[in-house]
């Protein structure tokens, strides 16, 4: 097998001094058997304790929560899956040098991609220091830990925004109570930062008022204090 090194760096972003370590890095026991050469698992046990200290490193600066969840936290950024998914994103699958008999299984053996994440750290670890080492770990499992925080945030924020709507209106339809609709009394503000007020109404009727900085979540507002109300006449 050919190994295309400038193609290989590319993908990691880093450039190798030491153009030998980084093949290292991708040989797997397999091929190192077949060929009677070195293979990449010292580099895997190596990469494991890097990763864990620049991930902790990284929680402890930005203080999120107390030790507890900081080891959880830690837990799922190092777990398999994330190294897996790194891999996969960059490209590096291909590079992986196999022997014969493990090429044949390789879909099946997730754990063989991720152990290439920490061998990969640690050969930029070895070849160029901590600086780049905690550049590639930041470029992938860290942002790839904080894209995904962003998304549940960004999920959790539109499922408050329609919670009382929906319970509002199950509520209104279980009891046969008639329709509801929306009506925007106002907006001030700047386009930046809109103050919204908007009414519930039940046939027709005002039940309730909402503030919010969308017509979502002054909606959402007002379907919270008109479901209360309606509640409360139970």
């Amino acid at each position: 097998m050919i190994f295309d090194v400038s193609e290989c760096e590319n993908k990691i972003g880093y450039i190798f001094n030491d153009k030998t370590l980084l093949r290292k890095c991708f040989t797997h026991s397999s091929y190192a058997y077949e060929h009677k050469t070195d293979d990449n698992e010292l580099l895997e046990f190596f990469g494991d304790a890097i990763i864990e200290y620049v991930v902790t490193e990284y929680l402890f600066k930005n203080a999120y929560g107390d030790e507890g969840k900081l080891t959880a936290i830690r837990s799922e950024i190092v777990s398999k899956t994330p190294l897996l998914n790194s891999v996969r994103k960059l490209g590096l699958t291909e590079f992986a040098l196999l022997g014969n008999g493990q090429t044949k299984s390789i879909n099946d053996d997730d754990k063989l991609y991720s152990s290439l994440y920490e061998a990969v750290v640690a050969g930029i670890y070895l070849d160029g220091g901590i600086v780049p080492v905690k550049k590639f770990i930041k470029d992938t499992i860290i942002a790839d830990y904080e894209l995904n925080k962003k998304n549940k945030a960004r999920k959790a924020v539109k499922k408050s925004t329609s919670d009382f709507k929906s319970a509002f209106q199950e509520y209104v339809q279980k009891n046969k109570l008639g329709s509801i609709t929306y009506e925007t009394l106002s907006k001030k503000g700047p386009d930046h930062m809109p103050e919204f007020r908007v009414a519930a109404l039940l046939n027709g009727t005002r039940l309730a008022e909402g503030k919010g900085s969308s017509k979502k979540s002054a909606e959402n507002q007002a379907a919270e204090k008109a479901l209360a109300k309606l509640k409360n006449r139970e």
